[in-house]
């Protein structure tokens, strides 16, 4: 892959203060992670840069695994996958100056960042649109089908009486949300493949063990997702409030997506990185 242009309506999505933007990255045994960097902004025609605020998980895979994802979407409901390779953090200069003059960081004195990483864009995918129209009509549909697959039970984490929830309450009611917004990642191809992370708004919990996303959207990169891949779901919410899933995909039923969870862990201040769930918590 050689280094893609960033510029048009993916340019104008990435430079957005408050755009929802996803960054996922894979372990070094390539598991996804995939959390909220409203920081990512373009800054030159190849490069995006991001601050360094509470992703213990996503440096530690940053410093193992250069190849990353972005997910991000307009207000428009137009997203698109970005693809590139870390390149290193800058602890002073003029990347972390401009991340700084941000207005997420700059008249907050609590939230000046550390480091200022640079990924080199390598890949743009197309943009994705989606009518507000058939966002609410394929939430709905998943909505109706999620007490089904709640009743089902996972095949995973069942406990003396049933399935063992991986979401609280609370988690499990962000996800419920319409205006909610949400990403998936999972890796792509062999080993020393990219994560692939893209947006999707209908999407809902069924039970506190289960997702279905529903969005059309989807579909086109999940032609190359088996099932039984791992995957890592994150969702924010119009407050900041945000949350990270991790499972495995099992295909695709009744018209939505499924994956089965077995962890779940705060992805925003002050809990960032804590995990949930009560399986290993």
């Amino acid at each position: 892959m050689g280094n893609a242009i960033i510029e048009g309506g993916v340019r104008a999505a990435l430079a957005g203060a408050f755009t929802p933007k996803f960054l996922a990255t894979l372990d070094a045994r390539g598991r996804p992670n995939c959390v909220p960097v409203i920081s990512i902004t373009p800054y030159d025609d190849a490069t995006v840069i991001f601050g360094e605020f509470l992703m213990n998980k996503t440096r530690v895979n940053l410093d193992a695994r250069p190849e990353v994802c972005i997910a991000v979407q307009n207000e428009a409901f137009e997203s698109w996958s970005i693809l590139g390779r870390f390149e290193g953090w800058e602890t002073k200069g003029p990347r972390i100056d401009a991340i700084n003059r941000s207005p997420m960081f700059r008249y907050n004195a609590y939230t000046s960042v550390r480091a200022a990483g640079t990924i080199r864009v390598v890949e743009i995918g197309p943009m994705q649109r989606l009518s507000k129209t058939r966002m609410i009509a394929r939430y709905a549909f998943a909505r109706a089908l999620s007490p089904w697959y709640a009743g089902r039970g996972a095949a995973v984490n069942r406990g003396q009486d049933g399935p063992v929830p991986v979401m609280p309450v609370r988690v499990r009611e962000k996800f419920r949300r319409l205006g909610a917004v949400r990403a998936v990642a999972f890796r792509e191809g062999a080993d020393d493949g990219f994560p692939r992370a893209f947006v999707v708004m209908p999407c809902v919990a069924a039970g506190g063990q289960r997702l279905l996303f529903s969005d059309p959207r989807a579909d086109v990169w999940l032609e190359r997702a088996p099932a039984g891949v791992e995957m890592a779901v994150a969702v924010i919410t119009r407050d900041a409030i945000a949350y990270q899933v991790k499972g495995v995909y099992r295909g695709t039923g009744a018209g939505v997506h499924v994956v089965d969870l077995d962890a779940c862990y705060s992805a925003s201040p002050p809990l960032a990185g804590d995990r949930l769930d009560p399986i290993r918590a």
